[in-house]
């Protein structure tokens, strides 16, 4: 089954107001195994209104609308149902009665104008609404295609959505039987299109079970969505798409769900009762802010101790106790590789952790909002461990200015994963 969320209000076309019911609302019909395929925002045009049922009720087999319900001139929702689909308005005593009463409630004289919200298009039902004047509408059109029309504010929607359009989807219409269930493969060193070019079957829109790729600061998230009765029979769903994708990608996969590299690393630092000190150096210090969660997690003295930032190299190698300066324009690689080397080592010890990660340098923010180009950045990741390991190497990469820096911390991360086993 398909569906179609329409949410309606100049507010929400102009900007001025984020659109959250329809977020809800794909939620809770994926719970159901109900598809949401189309999300609609129409502003309070009564032609737009009538436009936007029509082309729903020809290409989908529910709409659930938010909005347009209250008593003012500008909400349009009965009357373009009533046009859309050639079904006169009549006066519903039953709602009435219950707006009249909301009004005595309140010890408030009811409008005239909000009789209008007692109108329904005949045939049509009521969806009680227990806190508000707007009642929801529900009516059945050629297609054939439901209609459930309720309130814009979220607190009203959602209860008349619990208490009773959950129900009549479940018992007249029969959803619920099979519902979504999702797992997801977290991969990072890798793009979007080298992941196609790897897994050329795994986005095929016919596909049993289906996979989206998204990219969130260059993580990449291949979601497994399983349309299935249990979380038990999905599991058993995705098992051969998860063997096929981690056979392709490896371990370029760090996690699974909702993690990120961060997690992994610290997950994998308790595990082993270790720690870890960072340093980084250049335009930024974002491991600093990703390891301030997990300090003292869960009570434990072990994951990520400690962090420290500095401009440039030459103040990271003077706070270390390497006391060279200027190097950097003119030495070549063997030089660098021992300085950062160096001071990754006297950190490590001053620090007293079990590793130390340096990364840098971070591009200046000059560069990397430089409009003109992409920064494409030379940086050097060192690994200082256990027993005298000790690893240094330097890689250059690129990336749009809102995700570089994410990108070569993640890197520094995703350097420990590998090599720290």
């Amino acid at each position: 089954m398909r569906a179609e969320i329409i949410s309606i209000g100049d507010e929400l076309t102009s900007g001025q107001r984020l659109d959250t019911n329809s977020r809800w609302l794909s939620a809770q019909l994926a719970d159901l195994g109900v598809q949401t395929a189309f999300h609609t925002t129409v502003g309070d045009s009564l032609s737009d209104n009538i436009d936007a049922f029509r082309t729903a009720a020809r290409r989908v087999d529910l709409v659930v609308c938010t909005g347009g319900l209250g008593p003012t001139a500008d909400d349009l929702t009965r009357e373009a149902m009533s046009e859309a689909f050639e079904k006169p308005l009549e006066l519903r005593q039953e709602a009435l009665a219950h707006i009249e009463s909301l009004f005595a409630r309140r010890r408030r004289p009811m409008p005239d104008r909000n009789r209008s919200q007692a109108m329904f298009p005949v045939g049509a039902a009521i969806i009680p609404n227990p806190h508000g004047s707007a009642p929801g509408i529900d009516m059945t059109v050629d297609g054939p295609c439901r209609f459930f029309a309720l309130p814009g504010v979220p607190a009203e929607m959602i209860q008349m959505w619990n208490e009773t359009v959950l129900r009549r989807l479940i018992d007249e219409m029969g959803i619920g039987g099979l519902r979504w269930f999702y797992r997801s493969l977290r991969v990072f060193g890798i793009g979007e299109s080298d992941v196609e070019a790897k897994l050329p079957d795994l986005i095929r829109r016919d596909r049993v079970p289906r996979v989206g790729i998204t990219v969130s600061q260059a993580t990449i998230n291949l979601r497994i969505a399983c349309l299935a009765k249990t979380p038990e029979e999905a599991v058993e769903m995705a098992r051969a798409t998860e063997h096929e994708i981690y056979s392709a990608l490896g371990d370029l996969v760090f996690g699974s769900q909702e993690q990120e590299l961060d997690d992994v690393v610290h997950e994998r630092l308790v595990e082993r009762r270790q720690t870890l000190g960072i340093i980084e150096y250049g335009g930024d210090s974002v491991l600093a802010h990703w390891m301030a969660s997990h300090v003292s997690h869960e009570g434990s003295s072990y994951g990520m101790k400690a962090a420290q930032w500095y401009p440039s190299i030459d103040a990271a190698a003077r706070a270390h106790a390497y006391g060279q300066t200027g190097w950097e324009a003119e030495a070549d690689w063997p030089a660098r590789e021992s300085l950062h080397r160096s001071i990754a080592k006297n950190a490590k010890a001053s620090m007293q952790t079990d590793w130390l990660l340096m990364v840098g340098p971070y591009p200046s923010y000059a560069d990397v909002q430089d409009a003109q180009r992409m920064p494409i950045c030379e940086f050097t990741i060192t690994l200082i461990g256990p027993e005298g390991y000790s690893r240094c190497e330097k890689f250059e990469l690129g990336g749009h200015p809102d995700i570089i820096f994410a990108r070569l911390a993640k890197a520094g991360l995703d350097d420990f994963r590998k090599h720290s086993r």
